[in-house]
């Protein structure tokens, strides 16, 4: 008898950590494991789906393609859905997510294909719950543990490279962290900024830095150990990040209130960048060094090159003020990027600073 899958509505602390998922590498995996795939759910994109559809062994007995994330619109997808003994996620951060939440309202089992390797939510079985393009209170998300996870080189390696590197900035946006809790100790606020405890986050991102340019081929392309060390990356960050409540993860905060405010979807690893960068200048921090690691890895954070245009950025950071603060969902953030807001002429400095770079 098929046992449901370990998972809840809240209570995410009870959720399989990321060391311990079941994670398999290798060639024609999709192929291979999908044999066994029978009377299954796809939960995916169409641009996923193309890629993955001619090598499936078995097709689905249904595809569902979500195109957001709203819970309300999630429920209505599922129901829309017929019974089936699993489902598979296949995509990116928004498909694996949403896969989630119909394994969880179905109560199946879960597996997840990845075609990019830089989004946290191949290995993070706690998904957001969203309202419209806003998030609810941290302490009402859901959770469901995948089976396993399946991450084939062929897929991979077939997306665009900038897509899978951003999982890179995705894991260095977390120096914004010491950024801030270095301010918070320059103000006099809460316990000193104390560099023992960052030094596990630090080694981590110098590992990082050190490791993956070494991987690109002679042509500057990703390789099978690229896709190895993103993975690796993203894997590690939950047990190597910096945690204090002197050092908010504004850099995602900022990713939520920019992508709020302009109604639109930017790269979730690039814009993490950016937020970082962002922090760091604001708070008077080594920017340049930190530029100068993203750069070296081949991350896109600069906005120009991400599509997004000097008005989108300045509402961005306008509404990070009122996003960061909004304690009706669960946020009271005292991140630099609410208290000392880049608006107006102080955006003018950063953009014209930009341009020097």
């Amino acid at each position: 008898m098929q046992q449901p899958p370990q998972g809840a509505w809240s209570g995410h602390d009870q959720m399989k950590p990321a060391a311990e998922y079941d994670i398999r590498y290798g060639h024609n995996l999709v192929t291979d494991t999908s044999s066994n795939w029978r009377d299954y759910i796809a939960v995916t994109s169409p641009t996923a789906f193309s890629k993955v559809k001619p090598i499936l062994a078995q097709l689905p007995k249904a595809t569902s393609f979500p195109e957001a994330m709203d819970f309300e619109y999630l429920e209505g997808l599922t129901q829309d859905l017929p019974n089936a003994s699993m489902v598979v996620g296949i995509g990116g951060g928004l498909a694996l997510d949403a896969a989630k939440y119909v394994a969880l309202r179905k109560q199946l089992p879960l597996v997840l294909v990845p075609t990019i390797v830089s989004t946290g939510a191949i290995i993070h079985s706690v998904f957001a719950k969203w309202e419209g393009r806003n998030l609810g209170d941290a302490a009402e998300w859901p959770w469901i543990d995948p089976e396993y996870v399946l991450v084939d080189y062929d897929v991979v390696l077939s997306a665009p490279s900038n897509l899978n590197i951003a999982g890179i900035g995705d894991v260095l946006c977390t120096y914004s962290t010491v950024c801030e809790w270095k301010r918070h100790t320059r103000l006099g606020n809460g316990e000193p900024y104390d560099p023992k405890q960052a030094v596990s986050m630090f080694d981590h991102h110098k590992e990082i830095i050190e490791k993956f340019p070494k991987t690109l081929d002679q042509k500057g392309q990703l390789t099978v150990e690229s896709v190895d060390v993103i993975m690796k990356a993203v894997q590690d960050r939950d047990e190597r990040n910096l945690r204090h409540p002197n050092a908010p993860a504004g850099d995602h905060s900022f990713i939520v209130a920019v992508e709020l405010a302009n109604d639109r979807s930017w790269v979730h690893g690039e814009l993490a960048a950016l937020g970082a960068v962002i922090i760091a200048w604001q708070t008077g921090e080594k920017t340049s060094e930190f530029i100068a690691d993203l750069d070296r890895c081949k991350v896109r954070w600069r906005p120009l090159a991400m599509g997004m245009k000097a008005d989108e950025l300045h509402r961005g950071l306008r509404e990070c003020i009122s996003y960061m603060g909004d304690t009706s969902r669960g946020r009271d953030m005292h991140s630099v990027l609410r208290e000392e807001p880049v608006v107006d002429e102080r955006f003018e400095d950063l953009w014209a600073w930009r341009e020097t770079l």
